[in-house]
């Protein structure tokens, strides 16, 4: 069984001159906790970066791999693009069942949410533009001086 989750990751990144919060889109393996396919997309998530992340979830050839194959089922929590007829169709096809949770219980999907704690304290915690550090008294939200990111460069340390 496969848990599915997009996380705004609490980073900022330079996308063509403007600071965003990318987001994330993956499935995770709740038997062995592999991150089984990824997608990192600038603005919201949509259905076609969780068809993306499903593509890389099942194919087990370069680039992706070598995990992969389908799942019997996978966990998602009411997310729309998830449950887009598109994704539906596809997961139909490939006779894989999803489980909709009721919205607002990242307890069901703790795989999942675990992954989400996990890179944000061990690795997004230490990039520039990380917009959750504590800021006592009055200071400003980011120091003038700090060069963010790339969105590239964060996907591939991210992918790394």
């Amino acid at each position: 069984m496969w848990e599915a989750d997009h996380v705004q990751a609490p980073v900022l990144v330079d996308v063509e001159g403007t600071a965003l919060r990318p987001w994330i889109t993956w499935f995770v393996d709740c038997a062995t906790n592999a991150i089984m396919g990824v997608a990192v997309t600038p603005g919201s998530p949509s259905r076609e970066s969780v068809l993306t992340t499903l593509r890389a979830a099942v194919v087990r050839e370069k680039p992706f791999g070598p995990q992969g194959g389908l799942p019997e089922r996978v966990r998602v929590d009411r997310g729309k693009d998830f449950l887009s007829r598109t994704v539906t169709a596809a997961f139909n096809a490939l006779d894989v069942t999803v489980e909709d949770l009721p919205a607002c219980t990242p307890h069901l999907k703790g795989t999942v949410e675990g992954l989400n704690r996990a890179v944000e304290s061990m690795f997004l915690a230490a990039l520039p533009g990380y917009v959750r550090q504590p800021r006592p008294g009055r200071r400003r939200a980011r120091p003038k001086d700090e060069v963010l990111l790339g969105f590239e460069d964060f996907t591939a340390r991210l992918l790394d």
